[in-house]
């Protein structure tokens, strides 16, 4: 039995918490500047939009990798070469001459972000699952979310407005190298003990890492994290945009409204977090979360198609109330289905299926039907209908699983 100060725990959670904050930089930092980027290098809106979807295919790809190497080799370790690949990539950005570059600056930017992800949340669940608390753990994780966005797309903003988009990138390098000093410094792995009581669902003899992977509750949350990811990529990389192009909105104003998508969901992801480890039960408040994200999902649509900006703010945030209820319980429910040895890898399976599918495809089929049409609203329609199928009507097929926690442990 592993001993240590009571107080470590949310020392480690604070660390992961300041790691994902910093990731949003490389994530979507640079987004607000994406039309003087265009017309810089002269990008068709696909071309724009594959400057965000590279990002999240590439770290999509190394997720799952990043958590099975994770559980083996310790968190820490994933989480200091993260940061050290998205330096590379923000500064290769930063000086790129031609859209080639650029486009390689955003996939090694990829890198460092699935590293990023997939780090510090199963950083955060290994400290607080012996106690089965995660769903608070990942609740406070996501709130990192909204702080994150709101820093990326309104404060960096900020610094993008001033000095342009290629100093401004540089900076948020240096930024990152300022992190990656204190992760090195004060970041640890924790103990590394299993539950002793576990759930049938979480019992592993006779079973393959394989076979966890494609079980029910995963594979639940994987199609939760396509619609999540989805929507918030496309809010991330297009919303500025939109409210610019749109609305003529100033770039500053545009992100800090984009940015409240998450931040307003910060509330929800720490409440229902909290109400969840106490009633011991996810699945309700999970497909409650997917109505809710279709339904707010679909107004924003009819908004966007009548052409009032306004209401398009105003919806925005009511989504992410949906969105940061239902997302980390989706993925405490996964973490709780399995033995918890594979913790890392099945956060890095769930978040690589989302940044696959949801992170690289929604942003970047929005782009080519905007050069099809002439608008967005197509691309939103089928945002509807996906976040329907995805995160609303595969919930209802979840089941709650019933963990025990270790005795008592000073962590």
């Amino acid at each position: 039995m592993h001993t240590t100060n009571p107080t470590t725990k949310w020392v480690m959670l604070g660390l992961s918490y300041l790691v994902l904050i910093a990731c949003f930089i490389p994530y979507i930092g640079w987004s607000v500047s994406l039309l003087d980027i265009s017309a810089e290098f002269s990008l068709s809106a696909a071309q724009a939009g594959l400057l965000g979807s590279i990002t999240a295919l590439v770290g999509g790809l190394v997720l799952p990798f990043a958590g099975v190497i994770g559980d083996r080799w310790g968190i820490k370790r994933i989480i200091l070469v993260g940061i050290a690949a998205a330096i590379v990539g923000q500064l290769l950005f930063a000086w790129a001459p031609d859209y080639t570059l650029l486009m390689l600056g955003r996939a090694i930017s990829g890198i460092g972000v699935g590293l990023l992800f997939v780090g510090p949340y199963t950083m955060a669940v290994n400290w607080f699952e012996r106690e089965r608390r995660s769903g608070i753990a990942l609740g406070v994780m996501f709130t990192s979310d909204g702080i994150g966005t709101a820093f990326a797309l309104y404060v960096f903003a900020l610094v993008l407005v001033a000095v342009g988009w290629r100093t401004g990138s540089a900076i948020g390098g240096g930024l990152l190298a300022v992190v990656f000093v204190i992760a090195a410094l004060f970041l640890k792995d924790a103990p590394r003990d299993d539950a002793p009581g576990v759930a049938e669902e979480a019992d592993a003899s006779g079973r393959s890492l394989v076979s966890w992977l494609f079980s029910r509750n995963v594979l639940i949350a994987a199609a939760f994290f396509i619609g999540e990811w989805g929507i918030f990529a496309v809010v991330a990389v297009w919303m500025p945009t939109i409210l610019i192009e749109g609305a003529g909105w100033d770039p500053a104003l545009a992100g800090l409204f984009s940015s409240l998508y998450v931040l307003i969901g910060m509330i929800t992801s720490i409440v229902f977090g909290l109400v969840s480890d106490r009633m011991g039960r996810r699945k309700g408040l999970i497909v409650a979360a997917g109505l809710a994200m279709t339904v707010f999902l679909a107004a924003l649509t009819m908004s966007l198609a009548a052409g009032d900006f306004v209401l398009v703010a105003l919806f925005l945030p009511l989504v992410g109330l949906g969105v940061y209820t239902g997302m980390p319980l989706a993925l405490a429910l996964a973490a709780e289905s399995v033995p918890t040895r594979m913790i890392g890898a099945v956060n890095g399976f769930v978040l690589g299926i989302g940044f696959i599918v949801g992170g690289f495809v929604y942003p970047y089929l929005l782009g080519v039907v905007k050069d099809a049409t002439g608008d967005y609203t197509i691309g939103f329609v089928a945002m509807v209908i996906a976040t329907f199928a995805l995160n609303f009507v595969c919930a209802l097929f979840a089941k709650d699983v019933r963990r025990v926690p270790q005795e008592a442990v000073a962590v």
